[in-house]
């Protein structure tokens, strides 16, 4: 009896076994299949990035610069937005108006002076790779210096822009070097005196009869040896050519140019008079404020060094 006993235990022993391990492999076999349903998904995945990822990433550029756009534009607003806030706690404020060009002068909470002026047109002009924007900057500023008869010195993008409307190229004429006042080309070489000079005439070219040549603080023109100075403040023409002369020489200050006043706020922008006033009150300048004579003349008077100016 004992002996069938045992027997029928290890009987049920080796069941239990046989259906422990079925459970067993049915589960894996079920986590086999999950595997395999979820590889699928991410092979099928892979295909769609593969057959679309240049559009997904064309599309998330497109985003991202828009973004950019949005980014500039919304920073700018609320720049102006402080620098209008900021104005409201000062005793004193220049305010330039860029959609209306109009100046006006704001003293505790007043209005005290207003006037018509031109700002920036926003044009732009490539030279040698550099884009430059001819538009008046928004934001808060401080008067840091006045002038009066204040002296305009021209600068490189002026000749490049008068040349254009001219149909003309631009030289430079730095300082050691000559061009040949004909052509804006380097002069031709002088030609050897005695009988080696005669007898080679033929080949030789001919010689620049007139140079010109920076000399100290102004330009000048060698013609046959004699030295003539050329007016100061004028645009000098060599041939088809516009001369771009240094720095600190006489023909690059220009007087009356920016009127009787200049009220300067820095980075080479002012508020200053115009020979052109029939402009006024149209966006035709490059930058700076541009105000008729009698307008300068007040606004010069009660502006100090330090008040603010809010342009926007």
């Amino acid at each position: 009896m004992k002996r069938s006993l045992g027997f029928l235990a290890s009987w049920a022993l080796l069941i239990i076994a046989l259906a422990v391990c079925s459970i067993a492999a049915a589960a894996e076999a079920m986590n086999l299949r999950e595997m395999r349903r979820f590889r699928r998904f991410e092979v099928v995945d892979e295909l769609i990035e593969h057959d679309r990822g240049a559009m997904f990433r064309a599309l998330r550029a497109q985003t991202a610069e828009r973004q950019a756009g949005i980014d500039s534009v919304t920073s700018k607003l609320s720049d102006a937005g402080t620098a209008l806030r900021d104005f409201e706690d000062t005793d004193q404020t220049i305010l330039v108006s860029t959609a209306e060009n109009k100046v006006y002068v704001r003293r505790d909470r007043n209005i005290i002076f207003e006037a018509v002026c031109s700002t920036g047109k926003g044009t732009t002009l490539v030279d040698q790779g550099r884009t430059m924007v001819f538009d008046t900057p928004i934001g808060k500023f401080r008067i840091v210096s006045k002038e009066e008869n204040p002296v305009w010195v021209p600068p490189d993008w002026h000749y490049v822009e008068e040349a254009r409307k001219s149909g003309l190229r631009v030289v430079r004429l730095n300082r050691g070097d000559s061009i040949d006042a004909a052509t804006g080309s380097a002069p031709a070489p002088v030609r050897e005196t005695g009988v080696w000079g005669w007898l080679g005439s033929e080949k030789t070219p001919p010689v620049s009869e007139r140079v010109l040549r920076v000399k100290g603080d102004t330009v000048v023109e060698i013609r046959n040896g004699v030295e003539r100075e050329l007016p100061p403040g004028t645009m000098i023409r060599a041939g088809n050519a516009l001369v771009i002369p240094p720095v600190g020489v006489k023909q690059r200050r220009f007087d009356k140019v920016l009127g009787a006043f200049r009220l300067n706020l820095g980075d080479g922008y002012a508020l200053h008079g115009t020979q052109q006033t029939t402009q006024l009150g149209r966006s035709v300048s490059h930058g700076c404020v541009r105000l008729g004579d009698r307008d300068i003349a007040t606004l010069y008077s009660i502006a100090n060094i330090g008040d603010e100016v809010v342009i926007y």
